[in-house]
């Protein structure tokens, strides 16, 4: 078979046809090449995004829990290891009863004779006859009480007169301000209402009204606690120095807005862990300026004893007055919460629950070693025992890819592991709490205050209330309830 001959005009196509296929090939190429490194690629961002996903559904999980609260109690099983609650007092069959009221209390007393003969019309057996006491508490009501006086009104009658010598005005009594005001009494009762209570301006405003007839604004009441917090700013100062002065406190801090800073604002707490003295202040924020005010850093006589807190970083800061001691309340719960979290991942669960099991146990060992008699040599034995456990427990490596680990679970990993022996064990060598609870039970009472309240208005009326829930607040756990308003009327 012969072969023809290809002309010029096929040889040129055919030229043309294997430069197109050259150029196609070369572009096809590169895609390819781009396609396998995006391939190359799918691992890892399908690897990230699961974990994202599960981050963000264990945080979903959690703001569940913030809105609705938990439905009930977390299963503890039989593996997990539960740390024992308070042993609780036993009660007594007298403590289910109101107790008598002494003799000096009775303000009146009604004699209520045997009838002359029962209902049957006949007559009862004298020898047989007793006597019983019962006594009935109760409050003076308006409108109800006889005799009832809602407020105390005193007229003064003042003289007036102009020195004949200088030309001077004097008075027996100071003629300024309104015609006519309110008591010191008002006043006590209503930082009493604000502070200790957490009323709000208007629950205050109407019982004053319905009870005593006493119609206020929300303006006077603002001018009521202003005027108490310039009287008791002495008070309110001494208080700061005798808490900086005990051995160990507790410091924590919440939102509190304030509405002339667009509802910014934070409530700072510090708690003698030795008394019920409290102190509070309501800053602009919640940076390390006030952390540093709080503990008198600038004073002459800043705190220098063990200061209870959380992982904060202006409570950590080196530089702080006093010793740190982290918070264990924090961590467990921390922990706990995440192992008992409802979207966590199913083959993520057996690390958590080992992990939180470990800690666990740790601070169970904790809680029982600070109950013990204090012994220094055995006290430094257990710390050192213990921070072998929290070490050994947060260099756990990672499980297999195929597990995973949480990835909230490297947040309190890294605080162990930061914190280190110094500020997890300060509790066994200077015998301190190890948990912040009591600054968290003092900062409720000002949460479900901004729950009524949603904060205060200005920065001179935040100052005020500070100055106010702290004396106040002191007064009512330490003095029995009929020295309390005699406390508060002699502070100054």
């Amino acid at each position: 078979m012969s072969r023809r001959k290809l002309t010029e005009a096929e040889i040129a196509q055919r030229l043309t046809e294997g430069r197109n296929y050259k150029r196609l090939y070369t572009e096809l190429k590169l895609c390819f090449d781009e396609v396998a490194q995006e391939h190359k690629q799918c691992p890892q961002l399908l690897a990230d995004q699961q974990a994202a996903i599960e981050t963000l559904k264990i945080q979903i999980a959690e703001l569940q829990t913030m809105v609705f609260g938990k439905k009930k109690r977390p299963p503890t099983g039989t593996a997990v290891p539960v740390l024992p609650l308070p042993v609780p007092i036993p009660r007594t069959k007298d403590s289910y009863h109101r107790p008598l009221p002494p003799a000096h209390a009775i303000t009146a007393e009604v004699a209520v004779p045997l009838p002359a003969a029962c209902a049957c019309s006949g007559s009862f057996d004298p020898e047989k006859t007793t006597v019983h006491e019962r006594y009935v508490e109760d409050i003076p009501l308006p409108e109800l009480t006889p005799g009832y006086i809602p407020r105390l009104v005193t007229k003064y009658v003042i003289g007036r007169g102009i020195c004949l010598a200088c030309g001077k005005a004097a008075s027996g009594k100071d003629l300024g301000g309104a015609r006519v005001a309110l008591g010191p009494n008002v006043r006590l009762l209503v930082c009493h209402l604000i502070a200790v209570v957490g009323m709000s301006y208007a629950q205050v405003t109407g019982l004053l009204l319905a009870l005593y007839g006493v119609a206020v604004t929300d303006g006077e009441l603002a001018n009521m606690l202003r005027t108490q917090h310039i009287v008791w700013i002495p008070s309110y100062g001494q208080l700061q120095a005798n808490i900086r002065a005990a051995p160990v406190v507790h410091a924590d801090e919440t939102p509190w807005p304030i509405q002339d800073l667009q509802g910014l604002g934070y409530a700072w707490v510090l708690a003698d862990a030795s008394s019920p003295r409290v102190c509070f202040a309501l800053e602009q924020s919640r940076g390390a300026v006030h952390a540093q005010t709080l503990f008198g850093q600038n004073t002459g006589q800043p705190f220098a004893g063990v200061r209870v807190s959380d992982d904060y970083s202006p409570y950590r800061n080196p530089a702080l007055p006093g010793t740190q001691q982290l918070c264990w309340a924090h961590l467990y719960r921390t922990i706990r919460d995440l192992r008992y979290n409802a979207n966590l991942p199913e083959a993520q669960l057996p690390y958590a629950t080992d992990w939180y099991a470990g800690f666990a146990g740790i601070y169970q060992d904790l809680r029982q070693y600070l109950d013990e008699p204090y012994d220094e040599a055995v006290r430094k034995q257990q710390a050192t025992e213990l921070w072998q456990r929290v070490q050994a427990l947060a260099s756990q490596p990672p499980p297999p890819r195929s597990c995973g680990e949480p990835g909230k679970l490297s947040k309190p990993k890294a605080q162990l592991q930061r914190a280190g022996q110094d500020r997890l064990f300060v509790c066994l060598a200077k015998n301190t709490p190890c948990d912040n609870n009591r600054a968290e039970r003092d900062l409720r009472q000002l949460v479900l205050k901004r729950k009524r309240s949603f904060g205060s208005k200005s920065e001179r009326g935040a100052q005020a209330l500070a100055t106010v829930l702290s004396l106040c607040a002191t007064a009512w756990r330490t003095a029995q309830p009929k020295h309390y308003f005699p406390t508060l009327a002699s502070l100054a």
